[in-house]
This record gives structure tokens, sequence and C-alpha cells, in this order.
């Protein structure tokens, strides 16, 4: 409404002033909905925001328990591997010390000059990183198809069955056996 240079009639004062009245009343209206609206929006939102108050030392103490845990398997792996490899040492001393015995014993015998090679190269290739190559490189010497030659054979039999090598007939005719020094020589109990 617009308002004009005369003089006005009561009516004419009192009919502006109730639209202009009207008009602010719905403002306040819209202004006091809009801020119930903020009010109940606030109060949903501080309510949430509690909430996650409350929540986050519950976040806080699993995170820190997730980590602890982490760190006790960490090192709970980390022994296990170390007793592993302390366990494989072992091991491997006990094999390499066997496979000498065996090498004194029977020095010119074919089968364990080869059995001490793959050894002396599965303890060159446990070094290496690459155990994928390492196998297949023993596979091979495992594997070796040797052609049959009878002069070979013959000369193993007869370097076998020499003094200082493996004799067939103490095999055969083995004497006084002692199981437990049998077990010893197989490696299948401790001396």
């Amino acid at each position: 409404m617009e308002l004009e240079k005369r003089k006005y009639k009561r009516k004419e004062v009192s009919a502006m002033i109730e639209a202009y009245r009207a008009q602010y009343e719905n403002l306040i209206l819209e202004y006091r909905t809009r801020i119930s609206d903020l009010l109940k929006e606030n109060a949903d939102l501080t309510e949430k925001l509690k909430e996650m108050s409350n929540r986050e030392p519950l976040i806080i103490a699993t995170l820190e328990r997730a980590e602890k845990t982490s760190q006790e398997i960490s090192q709970k792996a980390e022994l296990e591997y170390s007793l592993e490899m302390q366990r494989l040492k072992k091991f491997t001393e006990k094999w390499d010390d066997y496979f000498n015995q065996l090498q004194e014993k029977y020095p010119h015998y074919p089968t364990i000059k080869k059995a001490i090679k793959i050894k002396d190269k599965v303890n060159e290739l446990s070094k290496k990183s690459n155990a994928k190559k390492a196998i297949e490189q023993l596979d091979l010497m495992i594997d070796e198809k040797k052609k049959f030659n009878p002069k070979q054979k013959i000369k193993d039999y007869v370097v076998a069955t020499s003094e200082s090598g493996f004799n067939l007939d103490e095999v055969l005719n083995p004497g006084k056996l002692e199981l437990e020094d049998l077990c010893k020589e197989l490696g299948l109990i401790e001396e």
C-alpha cells in the first residue's frame, strides 16, 4: 500500500492500519514458525552431538584396544617366526651332521654323493630369496634321468663294495643287530 499526500478519513486510516497489521502478523507468524523449526532442528542436532560425544570414548577405547591387539599379534608372530627359525636351524645342523656321518661311513657310494650334493644345494639355495627358482633347481637335481650305463653300474658297485665303501655282504648278513644303533644311524632318535 502506498500513501498519498492528502487527508485520510478515519475508516481509511483504520483499514490501512489493519492491512499493515495483517501483513506484519503474517510475517511474525512465518518468523515464529521458522524460529520454532530452527529450535527443533537445534535440539535434534544437540541430541545427536551428545550421542556422538557419548560414543567417542567407546570408539577411542575400541581403536586403542585394536591397536594393542595388533601389536600383540605382531609380537607373537615375530616370536613364532624366531622360534621356528631356531628350530629350522637346529634341524639343519642335525641334517648336516647326519649327511657328514653318511659321507664318512660311505664316501664312495654314488647315492650318498648325490644326496650330499643335493643337501649342499639346498643349503646354498636356502640362503637365496627366490624360493620358486630354488625348488625348480632342486627338482631338476633330484629327477635327473640317467641313461643306463652298465659299465658305470659295475664301477659303482665295485667302489661301493670296497673296504672304504658300502659292503653288500654286511647288509645281507648284518650279524648282531642293535635296534637302538640302527635308529640312531637313521636319525630317528637323537644320540
